[in-house]
């Protein structure tokens, strides 16, 4: 596996940055609407967001480990 370049590194960070703050909000609004139809739909968006976040830090766990790097 090649090292990542640092603006690879630095669109990772990005995309990490929209996934949690997506699953902020989404939870946030989930809990807003709690005796709404829409509780559901936001609370599953949280879920998804939160999976992605952790997907894609996994892959950079596994990048590091790879690379020899430390935790």
């Amino acid at each position: 596996m090649k090292n990542l370049s640092i603006k690879e590194l630095n669109y990772i960070n990005d995309i990490l940055s929209w996934e949690l703050l997506a699953a902020k909000k989404s939870f946030q609004y989930a809990s807003q609407e709690r005796q709404s139809p829409h509780h559901q739909v936001f609370y599953d968006a949280a879920a998804v967001h939160q999976r992605n976040y952790m997907a894609v830090l996994d892959y950079l766990n596994q990048v590091n480990s790879a690379q020899g790097g430390t935790h």
